[in-house]
Formats: structure tokens, C-alpha cells, sequence
């Protein structure tokens, strides 16, 4: 028996054309961060966000090489990816660990600039520990152990049916997109029949492939840094120019933003 859920290959070209579909709301899902995948002590936390816009991919490619040619103008290399945790905090051993926080700083400046163009908005869906029942602690403890992850389909189920209700009030068709591997571009169906999304699927890519998923990487680094106990204290242990750059994104975003648990926009997080 055929299984819908199962991955079905897509071609890029037909993503492509249906992303650039006049007024087609493009929703770009990040990968998430936290959670399992963020140790130490402390309550976990998880941040998922999805830029939604109707901008088509060639605009926001136009706008990726804007940003690229900006990084090359400082220094920082001839085709950077606009990865937005390496510019707010990058880790031990990142090139980007390297370059001047004044240069990082500079560059996000820019980043959030491109974001701000696509008339965005940046849906997120935050979770602690405590609202998630040990969810966190769970999956954290089952990584570790290398138990099945129960919790993490669980968690991701969640994530979808916070994105279903807020696509009731969209007249028209989503495309979800979310960061795959480096060369497959691929499709499964995740979504209930009455979700307002594109066959029902949500639609796996490569990020070199559509700059709006850098994009959601982008917007997902700057609510951990502004919405989570770690990523606040991260950047308030930062460089100043930094920690300043910060601030100015969290509140140009502030109004384009919907917490997808409290089902209303411009509230924060």
C-alpha cells in the first residue's frame, strides 16, 4: 500500500513555480532549536519559526545575493550562507567565531533588512519545558541513551497543528518549506485535509536552494536570542555593538510577529 506520509521526490523547478504563483503565501519552516539538541543546565527550551510572505523566490534570491555581496565588501568571504545563529552567536571553532562582532553586527543589520522587504510574518512557536509537560527533559534523556524519539514526532506534530490553525484565516494555498540535505528535494503529507497547504505536504530543500529558508534561519536565531533564558544571556554577554544589533531586530520584527500558542499577532513572545 502506497504510504502518503512516505517521501516522494519533487522537482525544484515545479516548488519553484508554484512559490512564485501571484500573491502565493510562501510559508519557510527553520529546523528548530533547543531542546534536545541544547544541553547543559537549566530548563530546555524550543524555539520553530516559519517566515510567511508572497514574496516570489527570485526576489528573495536577489536579496540573499544583495547580502552575500555585502559579507564579500567586509572581508568575510565570497559566498557566505546567511546563517543566522553564526552571526549572533557562533560556536567554538566557527569560522565566523573569527570575524569582528562590529562585522557580524553590521551584517545582520543587512540580514534583517532583507527579511523586513519580504513584508513578513515571522510565526513562531516557543515552548519551555514546563509547557511541554517534560517533553524536553524526555526527548534530552532519550537522545542521550539512544532510545527512540517519541517525543520529537510528537513535538513535531504539535508544530503542525499550530501552523494548520493559523492557515484557517489565509484565503488561499500555502507552500511549507523546510531545510533538507544538500540535494534532495522531496515531499510528504503531514497535513490534515482541511489545512490550506499546498498537497497537503510539507516539502523538503536544500537552503542554497531557496533563499527563504535563510531567511527563517535567520528569524529563528533572533527569537532564541531574544525569547530564551540562554540565548538572552548569550547576547547580553556579548560584544556591545552586537548586543545592540540585537535589540534593534527584535523590535523592527516585534510587530510582524504571531506566537503561534497564543493565536494573535504582534504579542511578543
Amino acid at each position: 500500500m502506497h504510504d502518503s506520509r512516505a517521501p516522494q521526490s519533487l522537482d525544484p523547478e515545479v516548488l519553484r513555480a508554484a512559490l512564485s504563483e501571484p500573491e502565493r503565501l510562501g510559508l519557510y519552516l527553520s529546523r528548530g532549536l533547543g531542546g534536545a539538541a541544547e544541553g547543559g543546565e537549566g530548563q530546555p527550551e524550543f524555539v520553530r519559526v516559519a517566515v510567511l510572505t508572497t514574496t516570489p523566490p527570485a526576489v528573495l534570491q536577489t536579496d540573499r545575493q544583495a547580502w552575500r555581496a555585502a559579507a564579500a565588501g567586509l572581508g568575510v568571504g565570497a559566498s557566505p550562507r546567511l546563517a543566522g545563529i553564526e552571526l549572533v552567536a557562533p560556536p567554538a571553532g566557527s569560522p565566523w567565531a573569527q570575524v569582528a562582532a562590529e562585522t557580524r553586527a553590521a551584517l545582520l543589520r543587512v540580514a534583517v533588512r532583507s527579511l523586513l522587504a519580504s513584508a513578513p510574518e515571522v510565526a513562531v512557536f516557543h515552548i519551555t519545558d514546563e509547557f511541554g509537560g517534560g517533553m524536553l527533559v524526555r526527548l534530552q534523556s532519550g537522545l542521550a541513551l539512544g532510545e527512540p524519539r517519541l517525543d520529537a514526532r510528537l513535538l513535531e506534530h504539535v508544530v503542525f497543528a499550530a501552523l494548520t490553525y493559523r492557515l484557517l484565516v489565509h484565503s488561499g494555498e500555502a507552500v511549507v518549506v523546510t531545510p533538507g540535505d544538500e540535494a534532495t528535494w522531496s515531499s510528504r503529507q503531514v497535513f490534515a485535509e482541511h489545512a490550506a497547504v499546498w498537497r497537503r505536504a510539507l516539502v523538503s530543500a536544500p537552503s542554497e536552494g531557496l533563499a527563504g529558508l535563510e531567511l527563517a534561519d535567520l528569524s529563528e536565531a533572533l527569537v532564541w536570542a531574544t525569547a530564551t533564558r540562554r540565548g538572552r544571556a548569550t547576547v547580553a554577554a556579548a560584544p556591545p555593538a552586537l548586543a545592540t544589533a540585537v535589540a534593534e531586530a527584535e523590535a523592527e520584527l516585534r510587530q510582524r510577529s504571531t506566537n503561534l500558542l497564543r493565536e494573535r499577532a504582534g504579542g511578543g513572545n
